[in-house]
């Protein structure tokens, strides 16, 4: 009896903690289609902001265990009619050490557009050749997630969270961006500047967890950073803010999620400001091997 008793104890302490489910297939095959706005402003250019005109992108990754890659190029045919063309390719290696999420990620994208107004002329779209690149190595702690939450569950599909629950987030990200003008339309640009720069993020992440394997999460991160660069003279705060909205379902083979998630990152050199933001919409499939 007493055996019995202890083995029931047991039985149940473990259902308890067995808030996140891990499938028997490791190997994810992903499929990726995502709507991108990239929106940019410079105080050399006080008539307007520029926009990107790179609407879809589509890409294909692969998954197993802790590691997942993914590769994200722009359809050419989906630009906007009249509009200048713009390319971009997203590049992004994840990895998932127990309740840490590490990231490495190379965004390039060329090409913006504006409506720029002056004096006695018409307003008219430009087409400006503006080459911004941006490489980043993140670290993102889980630190409350006490085995009852997982954002690979809402972003990656390769957990089932079984009820609702979130987590303080705790990280920081090593950041190298490049920008270049390549028609000097923006003289700041003219030459090629380079900022390096070292972050605290600092957030707190939540999914809704429904019987009928729906889930909905919201992501919210903050940061600043201390940077520098070849062309700045000392250092310069760079804050940023990350929002995140998940909502999809996770079946035994076939999984699929949709993102909205925008950054925004104001930057202040000693004679210069800009400010810069990203917004998409991702559509995610995943088929399990």
């Amino acid at each position: 009896m007493k055996f019995l008793f202890w083995l029931l104890v047991f039985g149940v302490a473990t259902l308890s903690w067995a808030e996140i489910l891990r499938f028997e297939k490791n190997f994810l095959l992903r499929f990726l289609c995502n709507y991108n706005y990239a929106f940019f402003t410079s105080s050399e250019f006080k008539d307007g902001s520029l926009v990107s005109n790179r609407p879809v992108d589509v890409g294909v990754g692969i998954g197993y265990k802790d590691f997942y890659w993914d590769l994200e190029m722009t359809l050419p045919f989906t630009i906007n009619a009249g509009r200048g063309r713009s390319m971009a390719m997203d590049f992004g290696f994840d990895f998932f050490p127990r309740d840490w999420w590490v990231e490495l990620s190379y965004r390039s994208y060329r090409g913006f557009t504006t409506n720029y107004t002056e004096e006695d002329w018409e307003e008219e779209e430009i087409y400006v050749d503006l080459w911004v690149q941006d490489l980043y190595l993140s670290f993102l702690w889980m630190a409350t997630a006490n085995d009852k939450f997982s954002p690979r569950a809402a972003y990656f599909l390769d957990r089932i969270q079984t009820t609702s629950a979130g987590s303080m987030i705790i990280g920081g990200k090593l950041q190298g961006s490049s920008t270049k003008d390549n028609q000097e339309f923006l003289p700041y640009y003219s030459e090629k500047r380079k900022i390096y720069s070292s972050w605290l993020n600092m957030g707190y992440t939540y999914s809704f967890v429904y019987s009928n394997r729906l889930f909905l999460n919201l992501w919210g991160v903050a940061g600043v950073s201390v940077g520098g660069g070849d062309q700045i003279k000392g250092v310069t705060l760079l804050p940023e803010i990350i929002g995140k909205f998940a909502f999809g379902y996770i079946g035994d083979l076939w999984s699929w999620n949709m993102v909205l998630e925008t950054e925004y990152k104001p930057i202040n050199y000693t004679h210069h400001f800009e400010q810069r933001a990203f917004a998409s919409f991702n559509l995610l499939f995943v088929r399990r091997f």
